[in-house]
């Protein structure tokens, strides 16, 4: 299991159709000094166990493309 460091969480208006009028929360999360990334949550009912599922699910996306290389 790797660490990762919540380097900052900032609310703003979120922009979708359905959510208007409500906020949503912007965390900055990194793994190391080369490995910075970026979400998008509902900031109504945010919580630790949210954050974390979330990041989970957005590095079993990015798994598949580390370290591809590709010819152009």
């Amino acid at each position: 299991m790797a660490k990762v460091k919540i380097l900052d969480v900032r609310e703003m208006p979120a922009t979708e159709p359905e959510r208007v009028g409500k906020m949503n929360a912007a965390i900055v999360y990194q793994f190391d000094a080369f490995r910075t990334y970026y979400l998008v949550l509902p900031a109504e009912d945010l919580t630790e166990e949210k954050i974390i599922e979330a990041i989970r699910k957005k590095e079993a996306e990015r798994a598949p493309w580390m370290g591809k290389e590709l010819e152009i």
